[in-house]
């Protein structure tokens, strides 16, 4: 999610450093994310669904707003 966000360049107009947006995070949500520069790699190898995590994220969201527009 936060290189998606750094290449969007959501923050800042595209001018944040991906080390300071995971930073960011990491005090936000007090959370250690450790390499997340390694985790990133291992994303980029991955032979089948790279994006998997952020996809199921984008269905949920769409999901709910169908059951909402049902109501």
């Amino acid at each position: 999610m936060i290189y998606a966000l750094y290449a969007q360049g959501v923050f800042n107009n595209g001018n944040t450093d991906i080390k300071l947006i995971a930073k960011t995070f990491e005090s936000t949500f007090n959370i250690d994310l450790g390499d997340f520069y390694h985790t990133f790699m291992e994303l980029k190898s991955r032979k089948i669904n790279r994006t998997k995590f952020l996809d199921s994220l984008c269905d949920a969201l769409i999901k709910k707003m169908d059951e909402e527009d049902e109501i």
